[in-house]
């Protein structure tokens, strides 16, 4: 087949910067849980978000447990696993 309606469909694995907005979006995650996810994925310390997100750290706890309540987990580790596990190999194959 030749001619401008031509269509070319590339398939390839996504990446994990790709499929995390998407996981979080299907979880309801607002913008400002989005992104203190983003820091808690970089092990930063609750201090430490407080102070990059120009909150409390009260305000980072509050924001914790509704991320916590909307994912179904009960731990920064927790929260880190379910969403890092993803992007892991599914065979035996070495990282």
């Amino acid at each position: 087949m030749t001619g401008p309606d031509q269509i070319a469909v590339r398939l390839e694995q996504a990446m994990p910067q790709d499929l995390l907005p998407l996981l979080a979006e299907s979880h309801g995650l607002s913008a400002r849980e989005r992104e203190l996810l983003g820091y808690v994925l970089r092990s930063y310390s609750s201090k430490e978000i407080a102070a990059a997100m120009n909150i409390s750290a009260y305000t980072v706890q509050d924001h914790l447990k509704s991320i916590f309540a909307k994912t179904s987990v009960y731990s920064r580790r927790e929260l880190i696993w379910y969403f890092v596990s993803r992007f892991q190999l599914k065979d035996d194959r070495a990282i």
